[in-house]
């Protein structure tokens, strides 16, 4: 099978946060393995980034409320014989598990790294561009000059308050991409509307071409409908317009 490039569209704030976090999350463990200064630097400002996103609302919060719907929309699914019950009360208990870490969690996972003065000092010259050169942030740059191990292991410790929130995030979003199958769907001249079923908790829309093809998907989504517009960027420096090709997709809603 040829490798395949993603779309993915939100349809709610929820997931919305959810997906901003997991891209983070993602960077941070790509930049944290490195051992040059400049990989460490990387870590710590999508750090920072993280840290200023899941202050910005209650993610703990939210993310209780959505493994608590999972579970009754599961428990529902045990009516169903032909589904495997066994599986089933896996990812359940799985959920529960998740909802009884949350609750231990201790104060707000951004309060380290909000009252680090060390952290504070950086954050205040990154918004300036260079800001954070040597002669700016002495005491940066002694730390990034030290052993990778050492700076790893510090990262390491600012980020575990994030990393059970982002552990739970992988369940709720593995369940939400997995709650459907994809179908294959056709934009005649580049474009495809489709309604979405008011009775149904679609909190998802995946798009998915392969890797190679010379179009990318720019999906609008409201409370009723989503559109497709496929677009062909033949340079970077110029404006990408609208193919009039018909394009072949998969198409998932995705939904629990």
């Amino acid at each position: 099978m040829s490798s395949q490039i993603i779309f993915e569209q939100p349809l709610n704030e929820r997931v919305r946060t959810f997906l901003r976090i997991e891209q983070l999350m993602q960077r941070f463990e790509y930049h944290i393995i490195g051992n040059n200064a400049w990989d460490t630097h990387s870590a710590l400002i999508t750090l920072l980034e993280i840290t200023d996103l899941v202050a910005r609302g209650d993610v703990k919060s939210e993310l209780m409320k959505e493994l608590k719907r999972q579970i009754q929309n599961l428990e529902a699914l045990k009516e169903i014989p032909e589904i495997d019950q066994s599986h089933l009360q896996h990812f359940i208990n799985e959920h529960r598990q998740h909802i009884d870490t949350l609750y231990e969690l201790s104060g707000h996972p951004s309060e380290q790294i909000k009252n680090n003065e060390f952290i504070k000092s950086i954050k205040q010259r990154i918004v300036i561009p260079g800001g954070t050169c040597d002669f700016d942030l002495p005491a940066y740059h002694y730390w990034l000059s030290q052993a990778a191990d050492s700076r790893r292991s510090t990262l390491e410790h600012w980020v575990s308050p994030f990393k059970k929130i982002y552990e739970t995030i992988n369940i709720t979003m593995s369940l939400i991409r997995n709650s459907a199958s994809s179908e294959e769907k056709c934009a005649e001249r580049g474009f495809y509307q489709q309604q979405l079923e008011t009775d149904q908790p679609y909190q998802l829309i995946r798009l998915q071409l392969p890797e190679d093809s010379p179009f990318y998907a720019e999906i609008s989504a409201g409370k009723h409908r989503f559109t497709v517009r496929f677009l062909k960027l033949v340079d970077p420096q110029s404006r990408a317009s609208q193919t009039q090709e018909d394009i072949v997709f998969k198409l998932t809603c995705c939904g629990l």
